[in-house]
């Protein structure tokens, strides 16, 4: 450069303003559009729209992005629906937490047995006991969210959570799909045991400064919080005797070693009509079609008083909603078959159609009905 020159200074590009208001409105509006339907037709109107802006490299790029996340949110919303009507493509799992032969494995053996009739899939029981089902539950959070891993849980499922401080798991880590069924439990005696009705034993039991003793299946377990609502209802303390099962707790009440248990209409009902087991009271808010004659501890006393088991299946938390509902039609399909509601029925049990919403309100009712009646039991595990 010859000396005294001076440098030419670059131009300084001028950029025209760029006018906002109509393609950000219209960016607005298609953000709107997608929130709301998610709909291919919200794209392609955007995409539209964006041929309208022409000079603006920015508006352009932000096109180009908008319309690849289109179709990815297109595909997304599609890929539901297309995994539901491809549903079942594999085997179904429907994990039971306590061993064979129990009420809980024969209602999902049922369930499962009569989907496997109609489905292009079989319905496989799995048996995973353990603490009380809290393991087998922690193993269906861990499952894929997919529809193909299920849990047919009780009653326990809920006051699980209120019992175990440690547990890997929340109620929210699941999503409800169908109650299949419920019971109560029959307040069973001895029959040389002297009280023959319920106000004759809450008057019996405030006499006994120890108490009358009272066997459940275990600590924590339904019958034994059950238990405890009676004596919070009636103004009494049972003696309670904890077992490891119903069955254990049932042959020494035949057999004379205790006076009374809660049990299961199946567990119950043969003994009873062999007069081995005389029944003082159910624990339900009407009387149990199988004993007429048997009243409600409502009506013996205990007014408002009810304790039910009921049997619902369960999903992890996040399977898509179109399985749910789904799952829930079927299920409720056979539990409606007369074949199915005549099984249940020997066992004592009142067939549910009741929907995933419906027994999502059962589950948090639940919840808050014996949280108090454990607090105030001071019930508690390690």
């Amino acid at each position: 450069m010859p000396a005294g020159a001076t440098a030419a200074m670059p131009r300084a590009r001028i950029r025209t303003p760029i006018t906002w208001p109509r393609p950000f409105i219209d960016f607005l509006d298609f953000l709107i559009q997608i929130i709301h339907s998610s709909t291919k037709t919200a794209c392609l109107s955007w995409v539209h729209n964006s041929r309208t802006i022409q000079g603006d490299n920015l508006m352009k790029r932000l096109a180009r992005v908008l319309v690849g996340g289109c179709l990815s949110a297109a595909l997304a919303a599609a890929a539901p629906l297309a995994f539901a009507e491809n549903y079942p493509a594999k085997p179904v799992r429907l994990m039971v937490g306590m061993a064979p032969g129990g009420s809980n494995d024969t209602v999902a053996r049922l369930v499962a047995a009569e989907l496997s009739k109609t489905w292009p899939q079989p319905v496989i029981v799995e048996n995973k006991p353990g603490a009380n089902s809290t393991i087998a539950t922690g193993e269906l959070k861990r499952s894929p969210a997919d529809g193909y891993t299920l849990m047919l849980v009780i009653s326990s499922h809920v006051t699980n959570t209120l019992l175990y401080p440690n547990l890997t798991y929340t109620l929210k880590d699941f999503a409800p799909v169908s109650l299949i069924a419920d019971t109560p439990f029959v307040l069973v005696a001895n029959p040389k045991f002297e009280p023959n009705t319920t106000k004759d034993l809450i008057t019996l039991a405030k006499k006994k400064e120890r108490g009358i003793d009272f066997g459940t299946p275990g600590q924590g377990s339904t019958q034994h919080i059950s238990l405890e609502l009676l004596d919070q209802m009636a103004g009494i303390r049972m003696n309670h005797i904890p077992y490891k099962g119903g069955a254990p707790a049932q042959t020494d009440v035949i057999g004379g070693m205790i006076p009374l248990i809660f049990a299961t209409p199946t567990q119950s009902l043969p003994f009873i009509k062999q007069n081995k087991l005389k029944a003082l009271a159910v624990t339900s808010k009407e009387r149990l079609p199988q004993l007429p004659d048997v009243p409600t501890l409502a009506e013996s006393g205990v007014p408002g008083y009810e304790a039910n088991v009921w049997f619902g299946i369960i999903a992890p938390a996040g399977t898509p909603q179109q399985v749910v509902d789904y799952l829930h039609k079927e299920i409720s399909r056979v539990v409606r078959e007369p074949g199915m509601q005549a099984r249940l029925d020997e066992m004592g049990l009142k067939p549910l159609d009741e929907s995933p919403a419906q027994f999502q309100q059962l589950i948090d009712s639940e919840k808050v009905k014996w949280a108090g009646v454990i607090k105030q039991s001071n019930i508690k595990f390690d």
